[in-house]
């Protein structure tokens, strides 16, 4: 029987001489550059190497990750919204119970230093564990989880894969890097300003950023236009929640 690695090789190389034949040049308009296929440098037979590296890390092929100032009123309006009505509606209720069974069930905390070689799903438990360990609180999860598809839904960037990849990198923020602490020689801790930060690409973003949206998806589907509606009436800085 043929290793893993054969197969791999071998399912390669029958999408390289498959029928899929490659474009000469890069899809997206205005790039020019030659695809991956047609340049002989992977399987992508409609986009680039520059192309197909920045889907991997936001999630699209132009565009580009939310910054937090971007975020900001779509979070500040989630974040009271949901504390508003987390004591009495079932779906909001339902979804910090289970992300915050999904945190406690993640399993031990690794070291950023030593993800290289594991699984995704692991390193994407991982990314979970690190977060319970940091107490971030369910609550700021879903939040954080509502607002980046709300502010998709207002800017009208429908792709999952995209919203996927956005809550997942809004939340891994929160906690992602590891730092160190040393002893001095009376004994008193030093925290080191230097942090290590597990490549934030890939894979492992679709599968921790799945792990974050499941327990969501009701509130998504019942509460997005009321987080909207929230953000609307209360405007940027959202200071409170109405009575």
């Amino acid at each position: 029987m043929a290793s893993r690695a054969q197969q791999t090789r071998a399912l390669k190389e029958r999408i390289r001489l498959g029928p899929l034949t490659a474009a000469a040049t890069c899809a997206i308009p205005g790039c020019g550059r030659p695809t991956m296929k047609a340049a002989n440098e992977g399987l992508a037979p409609h986009h680039c190497r520059k192309h197909v590296e920045h889907r991997a890390r936001h999630g699209s092929y132009w565009l580009n990750t939310y910054t937090a100032a971007e975020l900001k009123p779509y979070l500040t309006a989630a974040t009271a919204y949901v504390r508003l009505l987390a004591a009495n509606d079932k779906f909001i209720s339902a979804a910090i119970s289970a992300t915050r069974f999904a945190l406690e069930g993640a399993g031990p905390v690794e070291i950023a230093t030593r993800l290289k070689g594991l699984a995704a799903a692991k390193r994407a438990k991982i990314g979970l564990a690190r977060l319970r360990v940091a107490k971030v609180k369910p609550e700021r999860i879903v939040s954080i989880v509502v607002a980046v598809h709300a502010l998709a839904e207002e800017r009208g960037h429908r792709p999952k894969e995209f919203r996927t990849v956005q809550a997942c990198k809004a939340v891994h923020r929160l906690a992602s890097g590891t730092g160190w602490v040393t002893y001095d020689a009376q004994g008193r801790e030093r925290r080191s300003k230097t942090r290590a930060y597990p490549r934030s690409s890939g894979r492992v973003l679709r599968l921790m950023g799945r792990m974050l949206e499941e327990p969501c998806e009701w509130v998504i589907e019942k509460h997005l236009k009321g987080v909207l509606a929230h953000k609307q009436r209360f405007g940027r800085g959202t200071r409170k929640a109405p009575s």
